[in-house]
């Protein structure tokens, strides 16, 4: 199918958006884990045990952080290159269904014949 290829180009800058957004969201959300903990560690008492917990959970929380801000640096040209080209993306998402419009059509076409050629009524040139 020839719709293929455009829906798919079309998935994947969704995707690398959608990846985007998650990946901020999840950035923004380690940021404030890593001042919760430094917060809680700066301002109330811990004892060896509680202060090794939380040296592990702000390792667990920065490592996530860096996953995210890792993973936006690599969608951010997907991402700022669908913004600047928003009118090409909607020209394919109308191309998209032109050529889906098209491959529905020839799907289920049917042959209707023109001449009783099939019928053995047909003599063509002979008369």
């Amino acid at each position: 199918m020839i719709s293929k290829g455009v829906e798919e180009f079309l998935d994947y800058i969704r995707e690398a958006e959608q990846l985007y957004r998650i990946s901020v969201a999840n950035e923004q959300e380690a940021s404030d884990a890593t001042q919760d903990i430094l917060h809680s560690i700066e301002l109330e008492e811990h004892d060896y045990h509680g202060s090794a917990r939380l040296a592990r959970k702000l390792k667990e929380v920065r490592q996530a952080r860096r996953a995210a801000k890792d993973l936006m640096a690599q969608a951010l040209p997907v991402v700022e290159w669908a913004e600047a080209n928003r009118q090409t993306i909607k020209a394919l998402e109308r191309l998209l269904g032109e050529v889906r419009k098209a491959e529905k059509n020839t799907e289920n076409r049917i042959y209707t014949p023109k001449t009783t050629a099939l019928d053995g009524k047909w003599r063509g040139n002979a008369g």
